[in-house]
This record gives C-alpha cells, sequence and structure tokens, in this order.
C-alpha cells in the first residue's frame, strides 16, 4: 500500500499563510494519478529504452512532451519546443590508419599501424612529410637546454619522447599531460605538420599504448559543434621507433645518450614519413524540448530559473529486453511535467520566468545540457539556478543494500538527496528550509565528484548554482528491471511540491545569489 503521509503534510502546508490562493491551486494540480499516467507511456516497450539509434522511441517521447506542454499553455522556448541537437558518431577505419618510411623513389621500406591520434577532433588526415627526431621535445630556461634549437620544424613530422631527460633517468619520476601538451604546443608554434609522441622504451609492455589503442577502436560519440579544426598529434611505441632507427633498443640507447650527457641531439630522417589516419562519421540528429511560463515582473521576466531532467535511457538489451528506465529518468521527466503544469495554472506568475528542459543523450555524455548551455535560452548569468532531477521515484527496499557501499544509496521515504554547488551558499539554505517544511530529510553530504554526475554539470561549469535532486541508486540502476511498477507516486509527488517551492522562491525573490 502507499504512504498517505504527503497527502496529510499537503493540507497542512496549505492552510499557512506563506501560500496565496493561487499558490495552493497550483500545488494541487501536482497529483500521484497524473504523474503514473505521463510514466505509463514514457516507460512503456513501445518507446524502446529512449535511446538515440534505438528506433523511434526517444523522437515518439520528445513529441509526447512537446505535445502536453503545448496543451498546457507553456510558450515555446524553440521553434516548434525543440532545441536541435547533432551528435557526431566516429569509428576508426583500422586499415587506413597507418604510419610508413617512404623512400627517395616513393616506395614503403617500413609500415606500421601503431599509430593513434590523440586529439579527438582529427577527423582523416594523409600526407607525406620530411621528418625529425627530436628528442624529448624538452625546452629547460635555467639550464639552457633546448631540443628544438636550431631546428627546421616547419612542416615537418616531429617525434618526441615522453618525458624529458630527468625523469628518463630516474625510474620514479612520471611525465603529466600538462608537460606533454606544452612541448606540443611549442612544435606546433614552430610549424609542425604534425608531432608524434613516442611511449617510453620503460615501457616494455606497452601499457600505455595498449590501453589508448582499446579507447581509439570504439566507436566514440561527440557533440557536432563548430569547433577548431584538431591538431595531427599523435602517440606510437618505442618498438616503432627503433625500426625507423634501425634496429632493436635503437630509440632506447638514443634517450639514453642525450640523458647522459644532457646534450641534445636532434635530427632529421633520411626518409620522408607517410602517415594516414581516416575516421568514419556521421551526424545524429536528436532534441532538447524546452518550454517557458514568462515572469510577470517587467525587469526580472528576463531571468529565469530552469528545471531540467534528461529523458533518454538505455535502449534495448542483446536479448531484445528493454531498458524502460521508469526511474532513470522517465520519473524526472514527468515530475517535471507535472511542475510545469503547476506554474502554467498560476493567475499570478512568478516575476522571473521559468525554464522547463526536458534534455537528450545524458547516458550517451550529456550531449543536451551541454547544447544548451553553449545556446541558453537565456544567458547563463542571467540563470538564477538550475534545478536538476535526476531518478526521484524510488524508496529504500532491502535489496538494495547492493549500494551500501555508495555515498548515494536510494533513500527511504523521508529522504533526499540536495546537491548544490558553491556559487550561491543561499540556496542551500532554501533548499533546508523547505525540507523542513514537507518533512522531507536533505542529504547535503554527496562529495564533490557528484557535481560531474548528471546534467547540472554544464550549467555548475558555467557559474551557474544548481540544485540536483535525487532518491539515490537502487537494486534496478541501468537494468532492465528499473520498471514503472517499482515507482512510488507519492514519494514523487513529495519531490514535484519540494522543488515547485524551490522554485517559486528562488523566481520571486529580488535578488538572487545572496544569503
Amino acid at each position: 500500500m502507499q504512504n498517505k503521509k504527503p497527502v496529510f503534510i499537503l493540507y497542512f502546508l496549505l492552510s499557512l499563510p506563506i501560500f496565496g490562493f493561487t499558490q495552493k491551486q497550483a500545488l494541487e494540480t501536482i497529483v500521484q494519478q497524473d504523474l503514473k499516467r505521463h510514466l505509463t507511456f514514457i516507460a512503456s516497450d513501445s518507446l524502446q529504452g529512449r535511446m538515440i539509434g534505438t528506433g523511434n522511441g526517444l523522437e515518439i517521447a520528445a513529441g509526447y512532451l512537446k505535445k502536453t506542454i503545448e496543451e498546457m499553455g507553456l510558450k515555446p522556448g524553440a521553434p516548434d519546443y525543440s532545441q536541435k541537437v547533432e551528435i557526431l558518431e566516429k569509428a576508426p577505419v583500422t586499415e587506413k590508419i597507418f604510419m610508413e618510411a617512404v623512400n627517395k623513389n616513393g616506395k614503403p621500406v617500413l609500415h606500421t599501424g601503431d599509430i593513434i591520434a590523440l586529439d579527438s577532433r582529427v577527423q582523416s588526415v594523409f600526407f607525406e612529410s620530411e621528418a625529425v627526431f627530436a628528442g624529448f621535445g624538452w625546452k629547460d630556461s635555467v639550464s639552457g637546454y633546448d631540443d628544438f634549437k636550431d631546428l627546421d620544424l616547419n612542416g615537418k613530422i616531429v617525434f618526441v619522447a615522453e618525458g624529458n631527460p630527468e625523469i628518463f633517468t630516474d625510474g620514479n619520476k612520471s611525465s603529466n599531460n600538462a608537460a606533454e601538451n606544452f612541448k606540443t604546443d611549442e612544435a606546433f608554434k614552430a610549424g609542425a605538420k604534425a608531432v608524434v609522441l613516442v611511449t617510453s622504451p620503460k615501457d616494455r609492455q606497452n601499457k600505455t599504448f595498449q590501453r589508448l589503442e582499446r579507447y581509439s577502436k570504439r566507436q566514440s560519440l561527440q557533440l557536432n559543434t563548430p569547433s577548431e579544426e584538431g591538431r595531427n598529434y599523435f602517440i606510437t611505441t618505442s618498438d616503432v621507433a627503433d625500426k625507423f632507427l634501425g634496429g632493436k633498443n635503437k630509440y632506447r640507447k638514443y634517450l639514453a645518450s642525450i640523458s647522459g650527457e644532457n646534450k641534445p641531439n636532434s635530427f632529421a630522417l633520411k626518409d620522408k614519413i607517410r602517415l594516414s589516419y581516416c575516421v568514419n562519421s556521421k551526424v545524429i540528429e536528436s532534441e532538447n524540448v524546452i518550454g517557458i511560463v514568462e515572469g510577470s515582473d517587467p525587469e526580472l521576466k528576463n531571468e529565469c530559473v530552469v528545471y531540467m531532467a534528461h529523458y533518454d535511457h538505455l535502449g534495448v538489451a542483446d536479448d531484445g529486453d528493454v531498458y524502460n528506465g521508469a526511474d532513470d529518468n522517465g520519473s524526472g521527466t514527468v515530475t517535471l511535467l507535472e511542475v510545469a503544469e503547476a506554474f502554467s495554472s498560476l493567475e499570478t506568475k512568478p516575476k522571473r520566468s521559468i525554464v522547463f528542459l526536458w534534455v537528450t543523450s545524458e547516458e550517451l555524455g550529456m550531449f543536451g545540457s551541454n547544447y544548451y548551455s553553449q545556446h541558453p535560452v537565456f544567458p547563463m548569468e542571467k540563470t538564477a539556478v538550475c534545478i536538476n532531477l535526476d531518478m526521484v521515484g524510488r524508496v529504500y527496499e532491502p535489496r538494495d543494500s547492493v549500494w551500501n557501499k555508495s555515498p548515494k544509496l536510494v533513500k527511504d521515504f523521508d529522504g533526499i538527496f540536495t546537491l548544490t554547488n558553491n556559487v550561491w551558499p543561499g540556496l542551500q539554505q532554501i533548499s533546508d528550509s523547505i525540507c523542513s517544511e514537507l518533512g522531507l530529510i536533505p542529504d547535503n553530504t554527496l562529495p564533490s565528484n557528484f557535481l560531474r554526475s548528471s546534467d547540472h554539470y554544464n550549467f555548475h561549469k558555467n557559474g551557474v548554482p544548481i540544485l540536483n535532486v535525487a532518491n539515490g541508486y537502487h537494486a534496478d540502476y541501468h537494468k532492465p528491471t528499473d520498471e514503472i511498477s517499482k515507482i512510488n507516486f507519492d514519494k514523487m509527488k513529495r519531490v514535484a511540491d519540494f522543488v515547485f517551492m524551490v522554485g517559486m522562491e528562488v523566481a520571486n525573490r529580488q535578488e538572487t545569489k545572496q544569503p
């Protein structure tokens, strides 16, 4: 039997003088039956797990959201409520990825497929150039050591060793990305056509290269947005360098000589190097759904509160079982629908505008929220707060103890995770106060790494105060068993009331980001 506690809490709250009549009516529009009706559709098998590339379920879900908020009277936040999001799918073409030495007659004399692009923006390249070995590519302003000194890098392929002379001598030290990126930047500034980082010969089993190779061979997705052209920055192994230098352990001896004498030894290769890197790519179209309740204050309506939830999930398992994602994140998706209805029903709208944002592709890399953060309806600096709902439909059961070691084990009927950043300390105070009024027990103790765990990150990184609301991880997380039969709609009602009240408080404050 479902817990009836929130009904009594609601009637108690509605009797308090802090609520105007229209606000009481707004809360009354949030009802369990409507939450269940919406979720029954969103989490149905017919939507095929709401994942890009798995039928048209995600598109159907977006259509349902658009139709529903249009009927509620929300204004479009984009044409037809749809903000188009393009995702770039990339897959390497293994047989067209190679590097080879070419003699003066244009004939390949050495060939290797052990080459990986370190810049994810690289698409497909094919070129042949003179090449130089530039030691470690290292500069030391104190001693005057400089592997690039008097070396013509313009238009050439430049091989540089991982680390520096000191690191090579001292086996207990290791290089870092910042140092490698610095010397790579220096090579490109000097006109290098490409930079090839060579792994340390002390990595006898090529563990670094093999780890990167496993990653590089996978199909990858990224947001398809205009960006700078990728740089020809690659990595290969010391075994490949041995071949180019004429034999086994030649590269180790070359670096040992440089390190032992602390003296650069850079030189041009006799043969040219031909380098090919090929990636097949295609654009996948998806969409964010955006509706707006316009604010009532002539000035403050140009600022906004953003309510957000991702409406995608994991698609269909190999055995045909559907990942319906009733909690993740059907629960957040339909809770936002009810909160949107509550705001749209207000006779007097809040001072600030309210943006309702359903984002695509959180499960694949938070692409929808990333795109919105680059193309917001209201500027990020005019966004008073982002309230992100991600998994708000479950209550603890003993079998959920599989997550006992996690700081985000699903809460009981009264508990709730309320994660904020440090942009506006007053937001947590508002959240805690409203939780107290509703009989909810907020947990503000999630580690800072959870700021990166969901779509709120793309607001956090842009300096927007965020409130991430969740009930936590349960035994059915990311499994086909995340079904509507396990949802607690009384708890969802409580969450909806809570986030509505927080948004109302923020939207009506004269000043935000103040205690």
